[in-house]
């Protein structure tokens, strides 16, 4: 059917497109895939039914979902009473430090939704909270993003790897508000996980505040709870709009620095002449079947999970 030129620019500009999405699955911990039941303890870690998180240590990180109605409820649970920052439930974790020496360090991970693209900025945004129950607060709670998940058997192993975020509000003692830890960080490109804990070099522990009228300098310990972990890509995105598929090595191809579901390329009578869901197989002015195509103005559909970007490309020969 004849589609004239005006027709495909109203089809493009009423394509809508959604609120900017975050790159990290379930970073509220709505998800689960069975209600916790208890404290997490050796051999059975109750962060787990989170769906997409678990602790990359032997150290028991916890799940607190108001769906239970024991100690790992919300808002009352072992910890203290808190309401979630959203939602219905978040994850727990326990920093304990006994006599200057790690001894209890418990930490969550998560693979992201897509690898982080080299030289783009990204900002993550998480909101922390101390457990009334605490005997102290800390600082040096941060966030680390890696090529491979990291992991360690030993539950008194502490990362004193630099993350890209890290808290620099001081020490971490509200019990009542949520605390937010945000910053931004250019990747390097292929890091695909992140780990959330304390961060610290194992030879200058000294970061604790007293927060409890009880007095144990032996047992230094605290518990936060951990809530709306979010990533977005701050990075520029860059569409082309003239590409050269003449075969020199210079501009080839019409490619994309960012994720996509789904490239459609149309000619300007509405008729789609190339369809991608590869993220690889970038648009080398052929149609899908291969068959080169004119030199011209083309149309692009560009799906992401963040939103539908539309415009015009120039094929050179």
């Amino acid at each position: 059917m004849y589609k004239p030129f005006f027709y495909i620019i109203l089809l493009l500009i009423s394509i809508g497109s959604s609120k900017a999405q975050t790159l990290i699955y379930n970073g509220d911990f709505e998800i689960y895939d069975t209600c916790p039941t208890s404290e997490s303890q050796p051999g059975n870690l109750q962060i787990q039914n989170a769906l997409g998180w678990y602790a990359p240590t032997e150290a028991t990180s916890d799940y607190i979902n108001i769906c239970n109605i024991t100690n790992v409820s919300v808002p009352a649970n072992f910890m203290g009473y808190q309401q979630p920052y959203n939602g219905v439930g978040y994850a727990g974790i326990l920093l304990h430090i006994q006599e200057g020496n790690p001894s209890w360090f418990e930490y969550i991970q998560t693979k992201l939704n897509f690898p982080l693209i080299g030289g783009n900025k990204y900002k993550l945004t998480f909101y922390v909270n101390l457990g009334n129950y605490s005997e102290y607060a800390i600082q040096n709670l941060g966030a680390w993003f890696t090529p491979n998940a990291i992991s360690s058997s030993n539950s008194a192993s502490l990362f004193s790897s630099l993350p890209q975020i890290q808290n620099n509000t001081g020490f971490l003692s509200d019990t009542l508000e949520w605390m937010k830890i945000e910053g931004e960080f250019i990747a390097n490109g292929g890091e695909e996980y992140l780990t959330i804990g304390y961060y610290c070099d194992t030879t200058n522990i000294d970061d604790t505040l007293s927060v409890s009228i009880f007095s144990y300098p032996e047992n230094v310990w605290c518990y936060y709870y951990i809530d709306g972990i979010e990533l977005l890509n701050k990075g520029e995105i860059i569409i082309p709009n003239v590409f050269t598929p003449n075969e020199d090595g210079a501009n080839d191809l019409f490619s994309l620095n960012f994720p996509y579901e789904k490239v459609e390329i149309y000619n300007r009578w509405g008729n789609k002449v190339f369809e991608s869901t590869d993220k690889d197989n970038y648009w080398n002015g052929k149609t899908t079947c291969g068959k080169e195509l004119a030199e011209g103005v083309y149309y692009y559909l560009i799906t992401t999970k963040e939103k539908v970007y539309h415009g015009f490309i120039q094929l050179l020969r």
